[in-house]
């Protein structure tokens, strides 16, 4: 990696998540109010990437001490509780225009960091400098991606599309699709390993990347694409939120009275019997035939509910071996797919264009995947929570709380895009833009 691509992709980075957040209306209303029970206000996240800089920065000695600020410290580190109340207290937050120039300050850091930071690197030891400011750029692009489904939660007039971002797409059908099982593809299973025992030299990898799986996946069926929304509109009109049997994630009854409103929150109730999409930055008509956005609770619940499963992570590489050749493969196609932030909003399913699998199967890029899997480190005896750099990053996480994604959303970016190798994870009751693919046992 040279010093000015390094520069173009920190830059990159750091200019497309504050596009995002001057979508957002600099008033009290919309930085400082909680869009979500179990989130901080927004003024946090706009200033948290950049105090993550900062941190790393010092750990490995390109960050002068005179540079330190207070927001280092006090914008460092969010809260994921349990309890929503326990956010209730945390309000002391600086001002919207402060956290602005505070971001000024630490990007100017760490382009002079870029500046001075050893290259070329034949290896990427885990406290390196390099790494350092890697691991800044692809956790502010793990702060885009769970970023947009909060700014999507203030109400129109707190927020407008900003100059720079990508285009909503407008193809989508007009009316619900008529309910139907669609025929399931057959997947024949058999042997998969994936991770990355040993990662290799100049790649950055997450500490739960690291390790090795191996199974012998049993035949299965899929669905041909993610469910839709007017797909899931059928569960809404079955009372699919009124019936807890179906509700089997850890903590769903939280996320029942707290958060739901009966519906997934990318949608809009219009009247009583009608829905419009919520848009990040405007709402529009229900595009019905788009994958439906939902948290981990909302995914399990529908699966249930069509008496199917979620894909587990070895028949998502199963799926992905048998439909592409494995993830190396589909690594060569990722120009192809709906990732990258290159379109504003998920596009219809199996659109023209889109990358199918051999058989047909719309299952990566446009939504990512809520898998059946809790969190969990890929070899269990062999993770370490070492991390010289950030040693908490997986192992809190690791549990029925949280739920797998794979597959990659039209909104990742950087590392989080490499499908099959990031392992991305967000607690159950948290909105992404993540969505259901149905699978069950062959017959």
């Amino acid at each position: 990696m040279s010093r000015e691509r390094l520069a173009r992709y920190y830059t990159d980075t750091w200019d497309t998540y504050e596009t995002l957040f001057r979508g957002v209306v600099d008033a009290p209303e919309s930085f400082e109010t909680r869009v979500h029970p179990f989130r901080l206000p927004l003024v946090f996240y706009l200033g948290h990437t950049a105090a993550f800089y900062a941190q790393k920065l010092k750990l490995v000695g390109l960050m002068d001490e005179r540079e330190e600020s207070a927001y280092d410290q006090l914008l460092e580190r969010g809260v994921s509780p349990e309890d929503p109340d326990e956010l209730e207290g945390l309000t002391d937050w600086p001002d919207p225009g402060t956290v602005w120039s505070y971001r000024k300050r630490v990007r100017d850091t760490v382009l002079r960091a870029i500046e001075h930071v050893p290259l070329p690197a034949a290896t990427m030891e885990p406290c390196s400098p390099l790494r350092a400011l890697l691991m800044g750029i692809e956790h502010e692009n793990l702060h885009l991606h769970t970023s947009i489904p909060l700014v999507r939660l203030l109400p129109p007039r707190l927020k407008e599309t900003p100059l720079g971002w990508p285009a909503v797409v407008r193809a989508h059908a007009g009316a619900p699709a008529v309910a139907f099982d669609a025929e399931f593809t057959r997947c024949q299973g058999g042997p998969v390993r994936f991770g990355d025992e040993a990662p290799r030299a100049g790649r950055f990898r997450w500490d739960n990347e690291c390790g090795r799986r191996e199974a012998e996946v049993a035949p299965f069926t899929v669905a041909p694409h993610p469910v839709t929304n007017g797909q899931f509109l059928d569960f809404v009109r079955d009372g699919g939120y009124q019936r807890p049997g179906l509700w089997t994630t850890h903590g769903a009854g939280t996320f029942l009275e707290r958060v739901s409103s009966g519906h997934p929150r990318s949608w809009l109730r219009a009247h009583p019997d009608g829905f419009r999409y919520r848009g990040t930055f405007e709402d529009m008509a229900m595009p019905w035939d788009w994958p439906v956005e939902v948290s981990r609770h909302e995914a399990v619940a529908y699966a249930n509910w069509a008496q199917a499963t979620l894909l587990s992570e070895e028949r998502f590489h199963a799926l992905v071996n048998q439909e592409f050749g494995g993830v190396s493969r589909l690594a060569t196609l990722r120009e192809r797919l709906a990732v990258g932030l290159r379109q504003g909003s998920p596009r219809p399913v199996r659109a023209a264009g889109a990358t199918l699998g051999r058989s047909g199967v719309d299952f990566v890029g446009n939504v990512a995947l809520w898998l059946d899997d809790d969190f969990a480190p890929l070899d269990g005896d062999s993770f370490r929570a070492d991390d010289p750099l950030y040693p908490d990053f997986s192992q809190p996480w690791f549990g029925s709380e949280t739920g797998l994604l794979a597959g990659a959303s039209y909104a990742a970016r950087g590392h989080l895009a490499d499908i099959g190798v990031m392992r991305d994870f967000m607690q159950n009751h948290m909105d992404q833009l993540a969505g259901i693919l149905l699978a069950r046992p062959a017959r």
